[in-house]
């Protein structure tokens, strides 16, 4: 299995919002889903904090862009031929547009985490604010912080590996919501509105993907049922103190050392 953690950094735990009617399953049981990038987008319309409409973009431009078009070569003769149809070819009139995202047909089935993680640094200490936004929009939703990353990665990527798939997961990077035409994006690119989220993902690709469901067993061991609007944590985290607590100041503020 591939993993990746950008920028040298350490992932300490994980929180996971859980919908209130699967929890005990997810606790007991550890069924997990895997909803596809199409699913992502479609959801933008309902959730546009959920939805992405540019999920699995490969490429991609929040505003400002212009389009032509031209009339097109049907046939040519010869390498001069071609050349010279070029010169004279006839454009559209430009086309504004508010947005822009291409797509290459890829989907895939995605688990998305909020990381809580630390650029490699000899602190001792350090507290992760979570950001207000991020657990106000999972109003249906239970959340939990997964003591034991490597434990609940390595159960996941197995059940996939067992089931024929090829997981890789990575910490998504983040976009400017820009005027810039951005190429050669991936699954693990993300519009930086959804910055707040601090998102791992672990997916894995498939020609045409459904919902996934699976079960790794009990979870219980190394997780622990969270409220951030009532209470901080802290704990030890191998060589690091580690405290979490809600950023009641902005909503857009994600992590102070």
């Amino acid at each position: 299995m591939n993993i990746k953690q950008k920028q040298e950094s350490k992932i300490y735990a994980f929180i996971k919002a859980v919908d209130k009617q699967y929890f005990d399953s997810f606790i007991n049981d550890g069924e997990i889903c895997l909803q596809t990038t199409k699913w992502f987008r479609d959801y933008e319309e309902q959730d546009d904090n959920i939805g992405d409409a540019s999920e699995g973009a490969i490429a991609s431009c929040a505003k400002d862009l212009t389009f032509q078009f031209a009339e097109p070569i049907l046939s040519y003769s010869s390498e001069e031929d071609l050349k010279e149809q070029f010169k004279n070819i006839k454009f559209s009139d430009p086309i504004s547009s508010e947005s822009f995202n291409l797509f290459n047909g890829n989907n895939a089935n995605i688990l998305s985490l909020y990381a809580i993680t630390l650029i490699k640094t000899d602190k001792k200490e350090y507290k992760h604010l979570v950001s207000k936004k991020f657990v106000d929009e999972f109003s249906n939703h239970r959340f939990v912080l997964i003591l034991n990353p490597k434990i609940f990665i390595s159960r996941v990527a197995k059940k996939l590996t067992d089931l024929g798939k090829s997981p890789k997961g990575c910490i998504v990077n983040y976009y400017p919501s820009d005027s810039i035409l951005r190429k050669d994006l991936t699954d693990f690119d993300k519009r930086e509105k959804y910055s707040y989220q601090n998102e791992y993902r672990l997916l894995f690709n498939d020609i045409n993907p459904q919902m996934q469901i699976i079960k790794v067993d009990s979870l219980s061991e190394i997780i622990l049922e969270i409220d951030l609007y009532k209470h901080s944590y802290w704990g030890n985290f191998g060589d690091l103190k580690l405290t979490i607590e809600m950023d009641f100041k902005t909503e857009n503020k994600n992590t102070t050392a």
